[in-house]
């Protein structure tokens, strides 16, 4: 891109006199707001114009590696104003991803309530609008080619590389492991985290120990990788798209911002209310072969000492083919297939009143529960948090009770609330609390059934998950709560829904 245009548009770009990180709002929605001035100030210009644009400008993507399975063999060179410099800084602090001891940057809160790092999305949006997926791999005279300065050690086999997985989470997936198997992290993968105010979210405090592929770095490849697919899949009929002032109501939106709203604000892409943020888990699953993934994550370790002159211990063919299935084993089984669960921190629950009991794992039992009131399924993260902060309210103050009663609980928002957790003692199943977890689906259901994929969520995933974690024994059963205390809960159309249940005990 020219500098000129650079320069341009940057003038433009008037978000913040001078942003710090305590000046600046982490949400997604600022971070389209300033993806939308960069679009209406390069009218005339591609959308990969724009996410190229976005990426020099974040400071991602940018190693050889990514320039090489993005087809950006080099960087253009940024002159700029010293009046533009401010707005650089303004993107670089959004987009740049770094993982400290305690807290990450470069990442957003959406409003579905989960948090994602901008960097493994946009190379995801880049590699879909590039539309040729398929990127070979390069003997030794053709990376020369591309990347004069290096200095090759392996060859490489002649195949291919699919762009869309490598940029954003296969290569990073493999050096995760690769990192923790010589133990220089305490985990492969994780943590999860929470901002310092929903309303304001400035800081990102991690909620246990670091690794380079955090939730937040997962949600925003996972991201990236769906809608990069639902553009190259979409481009494959389409001329190259200019940016227009129009966002479309179905098909590949114009604008990568009126993308990003359909996706992270509820709506949905292309009027798909499955397609969203809230579905991510689910929707990767739908279109990931896990023997392509498995096979990506060791090619792009491959690729990625080859292109950065670098050498792995044990880095042999089979090594690295261990580590790659390692890798997607443990990616699949214990992020997902378990559900995504909303923090303790991000609903806004007060404190536990004195000191928590702490369970002895593995448990008997999974105890069904609706809540009765609130009455009405929760369809937004707000929503759901309101609910919880209400019934912890009621639980605490009314009944005189520690926390919350629930261990979980189901929104119709795709995802599960923290209550006590997979730890603590709960107050949910009089009698039964040190035998089993207690779940319950937002709503009254007596006579109607929650969301197919609220059930979905408990019947499939938090099963599988809590078993492999070791906090359900494998032959662990299923009741309702009126099997065991005189209550009508779950509902009558819940109860009869559970009792079709594999794990369904009767009394």
């Amino acid at each position: 891109m020219a500098a000129s245009t650079i320069r341009n548009l940057l003038l433009c770009v008037c978000i913040l006199a001078k942003p710090t990180r305590g000046t600046v709002t982490f949400h997604m929605n600022n971070f389209i707001d300033v993806l939308e001035e960069l679009e209406t100030h390069l009218a005339a210009s591609s959308m990969l114009a724009v996410i190229e644009l976005l990426q020099e400008l974040g400071d991602c993507a940018s190693d050889d590696f990514h320039r090489y399975v993005l087809g950006r063999p080099s960087a253009p060179e940024l002159n700029l104003p010293s009046q533009a410099k401010e707005q650089k800084s303004l993107i670089r602090l959004l987009m740049k991803h770094e993982v400290g001891p305690s807290t990450e940057n470069g990442v957003v809160l959406v409003p579905d309530g989960t948090t994602v790092a901008l960097c493994p999305l946009i190379s995801g949006l880049e590699a879909g609008l590039k539309r040729n997926r398929d990127v070979p791999l390069p003997d030794v005279k053709e990376v020369v080619d591309h990347f004069e300065s290096l200095t090759l050690k392996d060859g490489v086999s002649s195949s291919t590389v699919d762009n869309l997985y490598s940029a954003t989470i296969a290569k990073d997936l493999g050096l995760a492991f690769f990192e923790f198997q010589e133990n220089k992290t305490q985990t492969a993968m994780g943590p999860d985290g929470c901002w310092d105010d929903v309303s304001m979210p400035r800081v990102f405090t991690l909620l246990g120990d670091p690794s380079p592929v955090t939730n937040a770095f997962v949600n925003g490849a996972l991201d990236g990788i769906i809608l990069g697919h639902y553009i190259s899949e979409g481009s494959k009929v389409r001329t190259p798209r200019r940016i227009s002032t129009l966002g479309s109501k179905v098909g590949t939106p114009s604008r990568i911002s009126t993308l990003l709203k359909d996706y992270y604000n509820n709506d949905g892409v292309a009027a798909d209310m499955t397609l969203r943020s809230n579905f991510r888990r689910k929707n990767f699953l739908k279109i990931t072969s896990l023997e392509k993934l498995e096979k990506t994550v060791k090619i792009s370790l491959i690729l990625y000492r080859t292109i950065m002159n670098i050498s792995f211990p044990g880095s042999e063919d089979k090594e690295e083919g261990n580590l790659a299935s390692n890798a997607v084993q443990e990616f699949h089984q214990f992020f997902l297939e378990c559900p995504a669960i909303i923090p303790r921190c991000m609903w806004g629950a007060r404190p536990f009143k004195g000191t928590p009991t702490l369970l002895t794992l593995p448990l008997e039992f999974l105890y069904i529960h609706h809540t009765y009131e609130p009455s009405r399924p929760c369809t937004t993260f707000p929503a759901c948090s309101a609910d919880m902060r209400s019934m912890q309210q009621f639980h605490q103050k009314d009944r005189g009770w520690s926390d919350i009663g629930y261990s979980f609980v189901v929104g119709s928002d795709g995802y599960l609330y923290e209550g006590r957790g997979w730890y603590w003692l709960g107050a949910h199943t009089r009698g039964h609390n040190t035998r089993g977890y207690g779940v319950s689906f937002i709503g009254n259901y007596t006579a109607t059934l929650p969301e197919a994929f609220s059930l979905e969520l408990v019947r499939d995933n938090f099963q599988k998950c809590a078993v492999r974690g070791g906090k359900l024994i494998s032959t662990f059963s299923i009741q309702g709560h009126r099997q065991v205390v005189a209550t009508s809960c779950p509902g009558d159309a819940l109860f009869a829904e559970i009792k079709t249940w594999n794990r369904f005990k009767e009394t």
